[in-house]
């Protein structure tokens, strides 16, 4: 239900503080490439000493002067990135904030966490500890005696910074998709956006990954993406079933126009649900459980009223007159009429075909017409 601290805003509104922490974060990113510039040559020159080369050290080479350009503003870029996503994150957090469930904050809290410190993590600990293990595996093995080893410069750099190109871009579609997911862009009739947005960052990596990465391009993109789809679809799960509902306003005969939603609700099991495409298209169909014991989908079931311009209710179960008092109150002071189907006391009910039918009839009686 609406509460006393809730503040209504326009959509707008909302589009312009979304808009805001956008360019604010690319003004941050240009001006952090910047200052990261002026230390790459330092940080590789720190990251070379790691490396267990031993007698090889002194024969480093770099066979283009261009890939050493490429590779100090790789380098930059990368580091930019990971000091403004803490910042990104939280206004990000504080953006989604006031229009998510306790259990969907902790959700998205948990992400942003991820996403700002584990990841980040994982490449420092690569770079300092991982990478140069690897470098001395590989000496291992591919030692020959009286033969003498060098080593291009340019293609280790490129390595590591493929490996962490790879755990940002990761960072990157995770955080996409959960909050696309949180605003209802990729529920279950929306699977294209979802998919453009996997293969938006998937090819994003084909594209971007170094040479040394050759034929494993693919393979590394496919599984980065799917890592990142299998992290933001741990968003728990909508308290009306799904998080955007496509609505068409309904024109009766007389010229009047209604915006109608049918309730789903299994009253504690007592109910059957709704047939599986039961509910004509234009009109909401979000499910409940018990709608008058649960604060949470009344609070729910309220929000959609008044943001989606419901004006009138129509419950599937009881006829409505066990709602809470205080429910009641709310819908009829945003103007929303509200009855029940009462298929709680109809023995016909347990009939799929009936309940079709009574969902057909149901809509008719309010309309008279069809989608307008």
């Amino acid at each position: 239900m609406e509460l006393s601290s809730d503040q209504s805003r326009p959509v707008l509104e909302h589009f312009l503080e979304l808009h805001g922490i956008i360019r604010a974060s690319t003004i941050l990113l240009v001006l952090a490439t910047i200052v990261w510039a002026y230390g790459t040559d330092s940080l590789m020159h720190l990251w070379l000493d790691l490396l267990p080369l031993g007698a090889a050290s002194m024969n480093l080479s770099v066979y283009s002067p261009f890939d050493w350009l490429e590779i100090r503003w790789s380098m930059a870029i990368l580091l930019s990135i990971l000091t403004i996503m803490p910042f990104a994150s939280f206004r990000l957090h504080r953006f989604a904030s006031p229009g998510l469930l306790p259990r969907e904050r902790s959700w998205l809290t948990l992400i942003l966490c991820v996403s700002t410190i584990l990841i980040p993590m994982i490449i420092i600990i690569s770079w300092v500890y991982l990478l140069p293990l690897l470098v001395e595996a590989s000496q291992s093995l591919d030692y020959l005696e009286g033969v003498g080893s060098r080593y291009d410069a340019t293609a280790l750099f490129m390595l590591s910074i493929g490996f962490s190109w790879i755990m940002v871009c990761v960072m990157l579609a995770t955080v996409t998709l959960s909050v696309a997911r949180l605003l209802g862009l990729v529920d279950r009739d929306k699977t294209r956006f979802r998919i453009r947005l996997l293969l938006i960052f998937g090819g994003l990596l084909i594209l971007t990954l170094p040479s040394e990465y050759e034929g494993l391009r693919l393979l590394i993109a496919v599984a980065a993406m799917l890592a990142a789809d299998r992290l933001s679809s741990t968003l728990p799960n909508a308290t009306l079933g799904r998080r955007s509902f496509e609505l068409a306003d309904l024109v009766s005969e007389n010229g009047s126009v209604t915006r109608l939603a049918i309730l789903d609700c299994s009253c504690e099991g007592a109910c059957p649900r709704f047939p599986v495409a039961s509910v004509p298209s234009g009109i909401a169909s979000p499910r409940c459980t018990a709608l008058c014991l649960d604060t949470t989908e009344q609070a729910a079931v309220t929000e959609l009223v008044l943001h989606q311009g419901i004006t009138k209710l129509i419950i599937g179960g009881c006829d409505s007159t066990p709602l809470p008092e205080h429910l009641k109150a709310t819908l009829d002071s945003l103007g929303c009429e509200y009855n029940g189907l009462g298929w709680l006391d109809d023995p016909q009910s347990s009939d799929e075909s009936w309940r079709t039918a009574s969902i057909v009839d149901s809509t008719s009686q309010t309309t008279g017409s069809a989608l307008d």
